[in-house]
């Protein structure tokens, strides 16, 4: 809604003028700037709407009661509509507005409620791939025309509230200074003022009001509000009256010249920039990246509850604390210096539990014992592998203790350590080089300690469930001597095995668990 264009014989010169013209020529710049203001005054004197005096460059009350108009209808909705335009919630209402039946259908698939409901009964993998072809689906349901429409609308929406928000109180209190905010049954005494204190406020208004079309779909706009706020925001048919009468005055150009008469610059112009949003594709990946989140807590919830469990069928408790100083708590330190510190602490903690608490314990009287030193097997081979695998898992079980306490302030890496944190200077990468490298080496000397003792017990396992088969035949062939192995025993020497064959089980899959998350 632009100004029209200047008939062709207005503002004309006068006779004496041209005359003088030809005479004096027409490139002085004053003289033209003269010649244009005097030309905008005679066309304000002409408009139809009295906005305006040029021989005084005031400003009168017809002006005022045009933003006052403007005010009643669109000031209800200023409370209603603040943050609109920012709002995800009104974007997703809008996207939604223009689902299919099936895309409604599909969006509940990848809610977070559905997906926890079906991932107490689905495997893992399925419940990913089925989340993941519901997205797809989903997202090829936003062709171009659809994509167009809701970015359309939502520029309207974007447009609209920039419309709403715009400050008429502060303008109306300029010609009214009894005015009330908010109070729209007020009947105003505008008066005229002087015209230089309103002349930015016209310049802002001119900016917004010239990108509202007067033909645009604006009910599909209150339709959204509506759906947005749960209430009419505006009265349509008087909205619809508004901006006619806007637009008409804008079509008449009288605003513009107002500004031009009253900063004395005839060639101003607005600067109307009509701002085209895209919320779609912003919105879908931000839709993509909830539902990713939602699938990662959903899988770092399972993993906790197996690691849960599996602590429980280990240790007896879900809370093993055996390390002292390769623990979570010393990498407060290292945070504050911007690095990763120990990195397999709860595999090591319980890795030093396990080997202490059980492996010198209870697997050594019954495996070593007995079935290392008393056995007597009809297969050398799958001896030797059993006394190889334990004598390995047990150099790791002092391992394990010297590697914890040399971390001690008093200990050999411990003052390392130390030494290499107190030359680390903030924002200094160079400083804190050997640091890192000492902690390297301490997280690979940690995870080789890990796979080591897992190795080793996978293979120990085996053969412990290869002994337990073996007792279960009427006559035992791999172990020769089952009877006098059962007298040294207090215990069932059979429910012994599958104790330890259990508890070797279930701590290899908790330490494989910390390897490979």
């Amino acid at each position: 809604m632009g100004e029209p264009a200047p008939k062709q014989n207005e503002g004309s010169f006068g006779f004496f003028d041209r005359i003088l013209s030809i005479f004096m020529g027409s490139d002085d710049p004053e003289r033209e700037k003269r010649r244009l203001m005097k030309q905008l005054g005679k066309e304000l004197q002409r408009q139809k709407y009295k906005f305006y005096k040029p021989r005084s460059s005031e400003a009168l009350p017809g002006l005022a009661r045009l933003f006052f108009d403007i005010y009643k209808v669109v000031g209800p909705a200023q409370s209603l509509l603040s943050g609109a335009d920012e709002s995800n919630a009104l974007k997703t209402i809008l996207i939604e507005s223009h689902h299919t039946d099936e895309q409604t259908r599909l969006r509940g698939e990848f809610d977070e409620k559905t997906i926890r409901e079906r991932a107490a009964n689905t495997d893992a993998k399925k419940l990913t791939a089925h989340v993941k072809d519901a997205m797809v689906t989903y997202f090829s349901g936003f062709d171009s025309g659809v994509v167009k429409r809701i970015n359309d609308t939502y520029s309207l929406v974007h447009i609209l509230t920039r419309f709403v928000m715009f400050d008429y109180y502060f303008v109306l209190r300029k010609f009214d200074s009894s005015i009330q905010e908010g109070n729209f049954g007020y009947n105003p005494r505008f008066d005229s003022i002087n015209a230089e204190y309103i002349s930015d406020d016209l310049k802002d208004f001119l900016d917004i009001a010239l990108t509202v079309e007067q033909d645009a779909e604006w009910d599909s706009v209150f339709d959204v509000l509506q759906s947005y706020k749960g209430v009419e925001v505006f009265d349509r048919s008087a909205w619809k009256k508004a901006v006619s009468t806007m637009a008409a005055v804008l079509r008449s150009g009288i605003l513009v010249k107002i500004v031009q008469h009253i900063d004395a610059q005839p060639s101003w112009r607005p600067e109307v920039t009509v701002s085209r949003k895209h919320i779609v594709e912003s919105h879908l990946s931000l839709l993509k990246t909830q539902v990713e989140a939602t699938m990662q807590k959903l899988s770092r919830e399972r993993r906790g509850k197996k690691v849960e469990q599996l602590t429980m069928a280990v240790f007896g408790t879900s809370i093993v604390q055996r390390t002292k100083y390769y623990t979570e708590a010393a990498n407060m330190v290292f945070t504050k210096k911007m690095m990763a510190g120990f990195m397999h602490t709860d595999a090591v903690n319980y890795l030093k539990g396990f080997l202490v608490d059980f492996f010198k314990g209870e697997v050594r009287t019954t495996i070593s014992d007995l079935f290392i030193v008393r056995g007597q097997w009809s297969d050398n081979i799958l001896s030797q592998n059993l006394s190889d695998s334990y004598y390995a898992v047990m150099n790791v079980a002092q391992e394990v203790v010297d590697f914890d306490e040399s971390l001690g302030e008093e200990g050999e890496l411990g003052a390392k350590i130390k030494k290499a944190s107190g030359r680390v200077v903030e924002r200094d990468p160079a400083t804190s080089k050997q640091l890192r490298q000492i902690l390297a080496k301490v997280n690979e000397s940690a995870m080789t300690m890990v796979r080591t003792t897992a190795a080793n017990l996978i293979t120990l396992a085996k053969i412990v469930k290869q002994i337990i088969d073996d007792v279960e035949k009427d006559r035992p062939e791999l172990i020769l001597n089952w009877s006098e192995l059962q007298g040294y025993s207090e215990q069932d020497l059979k429910s012994q095995l599958v104790t330890i064959y259990k508890k070797t089980y279930y701590f290899v899959q908790l330490m494989q668990m910390h390897v490979t998350k």
